[in-house]
């Protein structure tokens, strides 16, 4: 790190000031190449690695998992060096095949007659095959796909009756769910003291005075919470008709 000094020198003659500058390297601790000398006592010889506790069912499964990795990867390397061998003697044959007068060409020739072979033979067995089945007698066939069509439709109902019957237990099971949930319901409601209705919702709006009517220890809060709260009505339809016939009859008499 550099610094800067300014310092003003006086010469022999007082109206000369000279100004120097001057720039100092800054010391700083170096950097610690090798570990300091620790007395026996502070001497950390190993470290302690605090491996997370694991099931011993996961232990020896990851165990057994790192042992067929292993051996797959020892299975690799020999394959590969087989193949790398079988290579070499199938390189070394060609060779010789070519210069036997035997080489590739030939080789592809000897596969296509031997595929060529191999469909024909084929061909022939089918054609034998199509032959012993038109040998057959018409009633014979006739018969056979007859049978085949009757097990077919009777699979195709069977199926139809499983299917129906699990979707009518689907519908029974919903039923009574929605039967045992609707007599749950009214059980409860029968229970609510307070219950509210359309008719009844008039004659059960509570609307309690403001809290600085309260008698007791006033609170130190001088805001709205001693209003009334906006957007309800100040009493319920019930208390108004009250008033009103309490007004009407004071105006009477």
């Amino acid at each position: 790190m550099l610094s800067r000094s300014v310092s003003c020198v006086l010469s022999l003659e007082p109206s000369v000031c000279v100004l120097f500058q001057s720039r100092n390297l800054g010391r700083r601790v170096p950097n610690q190449g090798k570990p300091p000398i620790l007395p026996p006592a502070k001497k950390v010889l190993y470290h302690v690695v605090h491996v997370p506790w694991q099931s011993p069912d996961d232990v020896k499964e990851l165990l057994w998992r790192r042992h067929v990795y292993n051996n797959a990867v020892m299975s690799l390397k020999e394959v590969k060096l087989l193949w790398f061998l079988c290579t070499l003697v199938f390189q070394q044959e060609l060779q010789q095949s070519a210069n036997a007068g035997k080489g590739l060409e030939s080789m592809k020739e000897e596969e296509d007659a031997e595929f060529n072979r191999l469909i024909a033979e084929n061909d022939r067995i089918n054609n034998e095959k199509v032959l012993e089945v038109a040998s057959l007698p018409l009633t014979r066939l006739v018969l056979q796909a007859q049978l085949r069509a009757k097990k077919d439709e009777e699979e195709w109902k069977s199926t139809q009756l499983e299917i129906l019957t699990e979707v009518e237990e689907a519908l029974q099971k919903q039923h009574n769910l929605a039967k045992e949930a609707t007599v749950e319901a009214n059980l409860w409601i029968s229970l609510l003291v307070f219950h509210v209705v359309a008719n009844s919702l008039k004659f059960q709006v509570y609307d309690p005075l403001p809290v600085k009517y309260q008698e007791g220890v006033p609170t130190r809060q001088k805001g709205r919470l001693f209003d009334r709260t906006l957007g309800l009505s100040p009493n319920s339809q019930a208390e108004e008709d009250v008033a009103q016939g309490k007004l009407t009859k004071a105006e009477g008499v």
